[in-house]
């Protein structure tokens, strides 16, 4: 273990071997990566925790993850703990001899103490995935506790208190996490040390487990006795009780509660038992945070009088009286230096004139092993290894998928999927002749042949948002070979698989259990009895279950590498050991399949196949076959100009109040006022007068991918969230989480025109730091090399940029960015409302930061430090963290349902963020006509207070991004710029938000983001001028995307290529038209 920049105490020393952090050879302070030194002088901090001496001539407080010391009277504030690391939440202790605090110097959020002067630093506790929070001394100063935070998803809201010897060794767990499964925090010792006191929320999560009302009884102050053990509530109430402090004499406690829309500092005596609010000059706590990370306002601290207390607020540091309630700056200068990881950027051509296809999927492997089915781009493709020849298995207008031989390898089954008709199951013989078998309006999936080859087994999926599906009845079926009546084994499953004498049906159902997903493999007899359950998986981190043919053996991904475990066809209702299994290859890939004689494993990682065989996995991978499938990306042929319209270029063209601008194929080859351009006789002319045109919207945080919850790998003709995106002017979607291969096939699919859609930025599956979440995400970042596996996945695939998201350890998040950085491939952050994680995404250098900064206003240190950076920021106010959501101040105002666009392509929104805990996937009307009343100065608090931030970080040169969360389709990204406007930037510096600040983002800017000779044509027509009023950026009439023009209403093609769509399935129905009624909203 490297040890940087601090002194173990002897009993730390002791201790270090049996309480290391894993931290390795990794040195936060020292990443190996460009970075330059900034430096700026402050007088105002954002979420300072204070502490005062015992002595009371000095104050400790911590700015942007710096420690300073500075008289109490005020003044120039010195040093203590500053550098890479970030260290904050000073305590002295109780005889002023030593100051604790939390530092990452070792990689986690760690305890550690030092003298007052910041000299002789000790390392307390060597946690590594459990992050500490807000360390307390006990009053004999030999014991510190701190709030610890769990690291599985399953825990993400909940803590306990523990404490450690003040000289270092291990935990001892103090409080236990609450029983409702919230959190603990603000542990502080009485001065007589006979109690402890604490925070814990006290009400369980509520229902749509994202809205907490701060005014409700969610939090309150208890005490524990040292010498009995009893915990009794000391002060709850409305508003609760936060931050409790206790007076040197024992005989008061100040606290925090919220009043209507302001936090408030409290008195509480403890003979009277009277609560006397003081002060209302505080800044909004973060009780109405969703997401707990053990404090909710920062440390503050008693004067030793007794008689004043310093505390944070308005960016300052606050001496109030207790008696009279006057408030007095105690004001400080410093200056700040940091630092800053450059951001590694890379640039992708976004109209190639070749698309190469890299998401392979649905692999099938003959009998013989010379020739390879997979799925890409939506058909069916047949690669035969002696010579590379590559063709479709059949010419089709439909989605083509799950392709299987026949154990004699003289005939392919497969899957065609038509949006209106429903799905097919073919079989395509040696003669190239096809015949279908099975026809129905469900979702036909995964078809497989009996090992006589005499009977194909297939399922019906269960109907979904994605493709309908919803009349046909699910479960497993078989069917003659030849043709004939299907038959229902009467149990519902997926990746069916025949026993090898052919007299049992093996498959795999999917269920949550215990907040996370649980796959069980389980089998059948043909004739539908004799139903037994094998085996489960512990958790999501263990999914993918595929039996071997002969039963020998079962494959499985476990943290996203395949492995390989002797299977006991005799055993039932066991538990999956996922450790017990042989790594197949520490580098993953995709979609394993099994040889017939059940010898070996294939498998693809991007256009590669790969092969190991089970008695040899030592051995490792061997290439086995490499897919070049390469084809023509979509240019459309044709000239078009929009003549007499106001321009918004978004770049040096400024503002154009009556110009023309020109299309050849998907460039813009012209722009500028009417007198200077002409337009060419063969060109398609719109007249534009009374119209502005725009860049196409760059929503920097669109979830579209209405098809992850769903038969992922069963591609549809179309996606309606991708129309809707279009319809309202989004033609370059970044989503930053999607599913893996079905999301980069659909990007190719787009790029080679076989499917409408914005321009698709994604970055598939997301780099998920903690276990057992819902969906198999986790990504164990143990060591460099894992993070260089995650990034070698990446580039496989053709991806361009990752999600890093809540890996809890900060050498985790550095790993990622350098790797990142020597593979070409960027890193976006999610900024997990953790204030001090948000600081270190902006120096260790990350792409963009997702998601506001939990704190009601961000003073001149941050919008400083992230302005000075090149870190780009998403704060995606319409999904707000730290108060009421923005979505529900519009949902307020609107009725979406009424738009046609909406009604057309939005048949459910992303709902499950109501604080009414609406179902999931609500439709519009749902959603819309019943929300929450909340007084306007909740909104002011909350989303406006974001905003008005975000006017600053712009003011001062920060690049700020709009990202519209996928909430409704399309229009959420609208709904984002006006939240924006609330905070006072001008319309003009909102649309630059949602156009050319996140083409820079993503080193796009060349290409996209503002109307220039010789970037791509991707163009809005708006009926009004968003300039005067922003709301009229929801008055899309037009999108041009890579130079194709649509009508937004129709969706039909128009221009040089007139082109209708097709129908979507909830469009083909015996419903009235005048009745606004969808088959999803009866399931």
């Amino acid at each position: 273990m490297k040890f940087t920049s601090m002194v173990l105490g002897v009993l730390g020393f002791a201790l270090a071997a049996g309480c290391v952090s894993s931290a390795q050879e990794w040195d936060i302070t020292n990443t190996g990566q460009p970075h330059r030194d900034v430096e700026f002088t402050l007088t105002e901090g954002t979420w300072i925790s204070v502490a005062v001496s015992p002595s009371g001539d000095t104050i400790v407080f911590d700015v942007l993850g710096d420690i300073f010391s500075m008289p109490a009277t005020g003044g120039e504030a010195h040093l203590l703990h500053g550098g890479p690391a970030i260290q904050h939440s000073p305590v002295f202790s109780p005889d002023g001899s030593r100051i604790a605090y939390i530092s990452d110097q070792d990689g986690a959020d760690n305890i550690w103490t030092s003298d007052p002067d910041g000299g002789n630093p000790i390392q307390v506790s060597f946690e590594s995935s459990l992050a500490l929070v807000d360390p307390a001394w006990s009053a004999d100063g030999l014991t510190l506790a701190a709030a610890r935070m769990f690291d599985t998803a399953d825990r993400l809201h909940a803590s306990e208190l523990v404490t450690y010897p003040a000289g270092g060794g291990h935990a001892e767990v103090i409080v236990s996490m609450p029983t409702n499964g919230e959190n603990v925090h603000d542990a502080i010792y009485s001065p007589d040390g006979a109690s402890l006191y604490f925070v814990e929320k006290v009400t369980p999560p509520h229902a749509s487990t994202v809205y907490v009302d701060a005014n409700h009884k969610n939090f309150a102050i208890r005490r524990k006795s040292l010498e009995t053990g009893d915990i009794e509530t000391v002060v709850g109430g409305f508003g609760g009780a936060l931050a409790p402090s206790i007076s040197p004499d024992g005989s008061k406690m100040a606290f925090v509660r919220r009043v209507k829309d302001q936090t408030m500092l409290f008195i509480y005596d403890f003979a009277t038992r009277d609560q006397v609010p003081i002060f209302d000059g505080l800044d909004r706590d973060g009780q109405a945070d969703f997401l707990g990370q053990g404090t909710y306002y920062p440390r503050f601290s008693w004067f030793p009088d007794g008689k004043s207390i310093a505390i944070w607020a308005s960016g300052k540091i606050q001496r109030v009286d207790v008696e009279s309630g006057q408030a007095d700056e105690i004001p400080f200068s410093l200056t700040a230096r940091h630092q800053l990881t450059d951001p590694a950027r890379f640039t992708q051509d976004l109209a190639p004139d070749t698309v190469q296809v890299k998401a392979i999927s649905r692999l099938a492997l003959s009998p013989d092993e010379q020739t390879l089915v997979f799925s890409a781009l939506g058909q069916i493709w047949q690669l035969d290894r002696s010579d590379n020849g590559l063709a479709k298995l059949s010419a089709t207008e439909s989605s083509q998928s799950d392709a299987t031989f026949s154990p004699d390898g003289s005939k392919v089954a497969f899957i065609e999927w038509d949006d209106a008709l429903g799905g097919a199951l073919k079989v395509r013989s040696a003669s190239g002749t096809t015949a279908t078998l099975f026809t129905s309006s469900g979702i036909v999936r995964e078809p497989v042949f009996s090992q006589d080859g005499s009977i194909i087994m297939f399922q019906i999926a269960a109907g979904d948002d994605c493709l309908g599906g919803y009349k046909a009845d699910p479960g497993v079926y078989w069917i003659p070979a030849d043709g004939g009546q299907a038959t229902s084994l009467g149990v519902a499953g997926g990746n069916p698989r025949f026993s090898p004498d052919g007299e049992r049906v093996y498959f795999t159902t999917e269920g949550y259990f215990d907040e996370t997903l649980i796959t069980t493999l389980e089998s059948i007899a043909l004739d539908g009895t004799d139903h037994r359950v094998h085996l489960r998986t512990q958790d999501s981190d263990t999914s993918e279950l595929k039996l071997s043919p002969d039963l020998n053996w079962i494959a499985y991904r476990h943290f996203q590498s395949y492995h390989i475990a002797p299977f006991d066809a005799d055993a039932d209702m066991s538990i999956l050991d996922a450790e017990s299994g042989e790594q197949v290859d520490a580098a993953g890939g995709y979609e394993l399949v099994w040889a017939q004689d059940s010898g070996s494993v294939f498998w693809t990682l991007g256009p590669d196949v790969f092969r190991a065989d089970v008695s040899e996995l030592a051995r490792g991978r061997r290439l086995f076959s490499s897919v070049d499938l390469r084809v023509p990306a979509d240019r459309p042929e044709g000239k078009t100009a929009f003549v007499g319209g106001r321009i918004i270029t978004m770049d040096e063209g400024g503002i154009i109040e009556h110009g023309t601008l020109v299309v050849d194929g998907n460039r813009i080859v012209a722009v500028g006022p009417v007198g200077d351009v002409s337009v060419p006789g063969d060109a398609h002319v719109i007249d534009a007068s009374g119209k502005t045109l725009m860049p196409g919207l760059v929503d920097m945080h669109g979830h579209l991918d209405t098809c992850y919850y769903a038969s992922a790998g069963l591609p549809p003709q179309q996606q309606a969230s991708r129309y809707a995106a279009l319809s309202f002017g989004v033609t370059t979607n970044y989503d930053p989480y999607t599913s893996e291969l079905p999301t980069y096939g659909a990007a190719e699919m787009t790029l080679a025109g076989e499917m409408v859609g914005p321009r698709s930025i994604a970055v598939g599956s997301v780099i998920f730091g903690r276990k057992r979440k819902y969906d198999p995400v986790y990504v164990p970042i143990n060591s460099y090399e894992d993070a260089e596996t995650v990034m070698n996945r990446k580039t496989a695939l053709g991806g361009t940029v990752i999600k890093s998201y809540r890996q809890i350890q900060r050498r985790q998040r550095q790993m990622l960015i350098k790797a990142g950085r020597e593979k070409g491939i960027m890193v976006d952050v999610e900024g997990e409302s953790h204030f001090f994680n948000g600081i270190t995404a902006i120096l260790d250098g990350n792409m963009n930061l997702q998601h506001n900064v939990p704190v009601e206003a961000l003073y001149d240190d941050f919008i400083q430090l992230m302005a000075k950076s090149d870190v780009a920021h998403t704060p995606t106010l319409i999904v707000l963290f730290g108060e009421l959501m923005g979505e529900n101040y519009l949902y307020n105002s609107s009725r979406l349902w009424e738009d046609p666009r909406v009604d057309a392509y939005v048949q459910t929104t992303t709902s499950s963020y109501s604080p009414l805990a609406v179902p999931t996937g609500a439709p519009p009307y749902v959603r819309g006509m019943t929300g929450l009343q909340a007084a306007d100065e909740i909104w002011d608090i909350g989303f406006r207070a974001a905003a008005r931030s975000m006017k600053a970080l712009n003011d001062a040169g920060g690049r700020v991004n709009a990202g519209s969360h996928g909430q409704v389709y399309g229009l959420a990204m609208h709904w984002e710029l006006q939240l924006l406007a609330e905070g006072g930037m001008s319309n003009l510096d909102v649309l630059k938000a949602g156009t050319i600040n996140g083409a820079t983002t993503l080193e796009l800017q060349d290409q996209i983001g503002s109307l220039k000779v010789g970037k791509l044509a991707d163009v809005l027509v708006l009926d009004r001028n968003p300039l005067t009023d922003i709301r009229n950026t929801e008055t899309v009439s037009q999108t041009m995307v890579n130079g194709r023009l649509y009508d937004s209403v129709t969706m039909d093609e128009v221009g040089n290529h007139d082109h209708p769509r097709r129908p979507f399935y909830w469009e083909v129905n015996d419903v009235p038209k005048h009745i606004n009624w969808k088959p999803a909203w009866g399931k």
